[in-house]
């Protein structure tokens, strides 16, 4: 007797939902993507119950006749592929017919919709997968579908359920990512009767950004525009300094999908370079084109991960549509160097805040016994991370760091006075607009990473040879790719030879680097090589940051005034100052009129 059996369709359904009903936001992502695709110009979503109760999607789209609302209830029932020649240009959100007959499997499903060329729609009903009815019925041009008590049929799968707040952000965040693809499609969700995103199909993306995102995202984004190789990058990112604590924020899309793919992050982060401290994450709203051939949306029923065709070329053009975007911003004025003035430097360091108002405390009356007690200072309060009067949530103030203001114009480089050292850690300067603080080790650390970095991009690299060769283990995929890039690893100051199995000989290195450096950065590059599997151009960021890291003065080293000047020198040679390669500020600058502000002068 046979033990394989076939399932039946209610079986084989109720699996498909497990895939593609993760959740309350996933049904509200398939009805609206099916809206979409529809040509619908707005989409209506009402939620009861965190969807446990009521999921209703409305749309004013194509809708469909009798037949095809029978039809679309069937698994793999779709319009929007034909052959297996269409898998390689989907442009459609969904194509793998599995949404509704998956989600009618696991709730009581009423469907209703109408074509426009028709005086009369269809009303059809599903009962944990089952047909109930199917017949005529009056409503208006489009389709709308109720998704009510949903897993009533898998009690187990209910459980599983999170909070509602939770369900609901997740419905939230499904509804905004998915307004923000189509700024021209109006939008709205209702929540238990409350009205939690409103946004029209008119005003652009700018627009629908602020009313999703809030004004002060936006204030503090900048637009990115670039092309190449056939792939156009558009969108906004965000300033330098300008950052939250996940990549919820980094907000993607492919060809108007909403997506995640690695290929992508990596870029966002090189563009970055070491603009960002480790652990945070510019926000972007960033939209990809490219061919349908080009990348893979059938990776996942859920159709977010997405593979391209040419991973390292996708973020190659990411990264450097953000460096763009940034140099852009962040440039002064027009100049054909990359050296920007000390003027330039410390406006872009600039504190601003608005102290909080405290009443002077009265010494009258005190005993000569009593002492003297000094006023409140606030000495803990970080000059650029106040909190704004009134409070506010702290959980925002930790997931949030406000934008550096950049520079919008060349101001005349100032004098800058070294006056002292604190702690051997901060060298204090005089400027003529007021006070700046330089970190030592973060500005040393900027310097030398701009200059490896020079270093790596030459084709000239100063070598030089060791007197003991030095011996590095490796890993015999690593073997495998020095020996077949030996000649570009030279071009980068590296000549070694393989000895043995899982061994490279490392013969010359940098000039710039000590041996141990060498053979830190040497790793680092094979790290982030044997990642992307593309030949070396130029050393990579990341290894280049630890090396400087590790070279730079520390805090608690001592320097004379003349190495505090000359460090400030050669800041202003840097392309990026205003941070050390792993994104902590080099400087802060406090005016004068800040300092009146904190004393009370004005």
């Amino acid at each position: 007797m046979s033990v394989i059996k076939i399932l039946s369709d209610d079986v084989s359904n109720r699996i498909a939902a497990g895939e593609v009903v993760e959740r309350p936001a996933s049904i509200v992502k398939e009805l609206v993507e099916n809206s979409l695709d529809a040509g619908a110009g707005q989409i209506s979503v009402i939620i009861e119950r965190a969807g446990r109760k009521l999921i209703s999607v409305t749309d004013n789209g194509r809708g469909m006749d009798a037949d095809d609302a029978l039809l679309c209830l069937e698994p793999h029932a779709t319009s929007k592929i034909s052959s297996i020649t269409d898998m390689d240009e989907i442009s459609t959100m969904g194509f793998r017919g599995e949404a509704l007959p998956s989600i009618a499997s696991v709730s009581r499903l009423k469907l209703q919709t109408r074509p426009e060329n028709s005086i009369e729609g269809t009303e059809v009903l599903i009962e944990g997968g089952r047909m109930v009815s199917a017949v005529p019925a009056g409503c208006a041009k489009g389709t709308s579908v109720a998704v009510r008590d949903l897993f009533f049929n898998t009690p187990a799968r209910r459980k599983f359920l999170r909070s509602d707040s939770t369900e609901e952000r997740h419905i939230v965040e499904t509804m905004t990512m998915l307004a923000l693809s189509r700024a021209d499609v109006g939008f709205d969700l209702t929540i238990d009767g409350r009205v939690v995103v409103s946004v029209g199909p008119d005003g652009g993306l700018p627009a629908r950004i602020q009313a999703l995102l809030g004004k002060k995202t936006l204030a503090n984004f900048i637009p990115a525009d670039y092309e190449r190789s056939g792939i156009s990058i558009a969108g906004f990112i965000a300033k330098h300094g300008f950052t939250k604590k996940s990549r919820r924020e980094q907000r993607v899309f492919v060809n108007s999908r909403p997506v995640e793919a690695p290929a992508i992050y990596r870029g966002l982060a090189n563009g970055y370079e070491s603009l960002v401290m480790r652990g945070e994450f510019p926000p972007v709203v960033l939209f990809i084109e490219m061919a349908a051939d080009r990348v893979d949306v059938n990776v996942h029923p859920a159709k977010r991960e997405v593979r391209f065709k040419e991973d390292a070329l996708v973020g190659r053009i990411v990264s450097e549509a953000v460096m763009g975007a940034l140099k852009s911003a962040s440039s002064p004025t027009a100049s054909v160097s990359n050296t920007l003035s000390m003027g330039a430097i410390i406006g872009g360091a600039a504190v601003d805040y608005a102290p909080p108002v405290k009443t002077q405390p009265s010494f009258a009356g005190l005993a000569p016994t009593d002492g003297v007690a000094l006023p409140e200072i606030h000495p803990e309060i970080p000059l650029d991370d106040l909190e704004p009067e009134g409070g506010s949530d702290p959980t925002d103030l930790a997931d949030t760091r406000e934008a550096t203001p950049l520079p919008t114009e060349e101001r005349s480089s100032p004098r800058l006075r070294v006056l002292a050292f604190l702690d051997d850690t901060y060298i204090l300067a005089e400027s003529e607009d007021g006070l700046v603080v330089i970190d030592q080790h973060a500005a040393h650390e900027r310097v030398l990473f701009e200059r490896l970095m020079a270093a790596g991009a030459s084709a000239n690299v100063p070598v030089q040879r060791l007197l003991i060769p030095a011996a590095v283990d490796v890993s015999r995929s690593e073997i495998l790719f020095v020996e077949r890039n030996s000649g570009l690893f030279r071009e980068l100051g590296f000549e070694m030879e393989a000895f043995g199995k899982n061994t490279l000989i490392l013969r010359s290195i940098p000039a710039a680097l000590n041996e141990t450096d060498a053979t830190k950065l040497l790793m680092g590059v094979l790290d982030g090589l044997m990642e992307d599997g593309a030949p070396p151009k130029n050393l990579d960021r990341a290894a280049i940051a630890r090396t400087a890291c590790s070279m730079a003065v520390k805090a608690n080293d001592q320097l004379t005034m003349e190495e505090a000047e000359a460090l400030l020198r050669e800041m202003g040679n840097c392309r990026l100052p205003y941070s050390c390669p792993h994104g902590r500020p080099t400087m802060i600058s406090i005016s004068r009129s800040e300092l009146e502000k904190r004393f009370g002068r004005r």
